[in-house]
């Protein structure tokens, strides 16, 4: 049973290695579960056995990219007690991500305009990043400045989760910045949105 458990993980992991290749490739259009079981050298129904359906294989390669961008890190934002610091450690975590596959990333949500099945699943995840973020500001104690009320806190959610996405961190990094340099500016503007939405 070890042995056969220990198969059928090394051909998932191939599988979700070879959907990551497609996309990184210049072209990166064709995520077919054909053009998967070609990549990865095993049969279409081999696919369907590991993910069920093409949903269940999209879902486990955002895992799979998720974990290629340490996103497991975001653990530690949710430890942190202060606020602020939990916030520029979100703000490093997405980057990170971004980072770690930037073509993956522009070809997943390129396909999305014309493939609801992975627009359903990038929409999914998007939707984290404002609630992960309304999360931290929900735990700032009494006292804490600025400190936001709740239509605060959501405004101000919905703005960390736009500073944090793949769309702000490609213009970004398209125009030459460096990851460090992203980080940086991505916090300040973060700090920005803070005050003003405390100010409102």
């Amino acid at each position: 049973m070890g042995k056969r458990q220990a198969a059928r993980s090394e051909t998932r992991s191939r599988i979700l290695e070879a959907a990551r290749q497609l996309l990184a490739t210049e072209s990166g259009t064709d995520l077919s579960m054909e053009a998967i079981a070609r990549k990865a050298d095993v049969s279409r129904l081999t696919i369907y056995y590991q993910f069920t359906s093409r949903a269940g294989l999209l879902e486990a390669l955002y895992d799979h990219l998720a974990s290629r961008g340490q996103m497991q890190q975001m653990a530690e934002v949710f430890q942190e007690s202060d606020p602020s610091l939990a916030v520029e450690k979100m703000v490093r975590t997405f980057v990170r991500f971004w980072a770690t596959d930037p073509h993956v990333m522009r070809h997943l949500r390129g396909m999305a305009t014309l493939d609801p099945e992975i627009a359903q699943g990038i929409r999914s995840r998007d939707a984290r990043r404002p609630h992960i973020a309304l999360e931290i500001l929900k735990r700032a104690p009494t006292g804490t400045h600025p400190k936001l009320g709740a239509a605060q806190q959501r405004t101000a959610a919905d703005v960390l989760g736009m500073l944090t996405s793949f769309e702000t961190y490609d213009a970004l990094a398209r125009a030459g910045h460096t990851d460090a340099q992203i980080v940086a500016t991505l916090t300040r503007l973060v700090r920005c949105a803070l005050t003003s939405a405390a100010a409102r």
